[in-house]
């Protein structure tokens, strides 16, 4: 995952910016950022385990569309 933090000067306060997934998050101060980013990050990298109803329906999927079935 791609994710950065960007400080960005305004005329009133600065804003820190996270990038992330193609999405930006606007934030007050530096921790704030420096926070969700972390905590993003540290769930994207968790392990992530399916049931194995839902693995076995997206090894069917997986194969039709690889196949070009629709």
């Amino acid at each position: 995952m791609n994710l950065s933090i960007e400080l960005v000067p305004t005329q009133e306060k600065p804003i820190w910016l996270v990038h992330a997934c193609g999405m930006t998050f606007s934030f007050s101060d530096q921790a704030s950022a420096a926070t969700f980013a972390a905590k993003l990050e540290e769930r994207v990298n968790a392990p992530h385990i399916l049931p194995q109803e839902t693995q076995k329906h997206w090894v069917v999927e997986h194969f039709r569309m690889l196949r070009g079935a629709w």
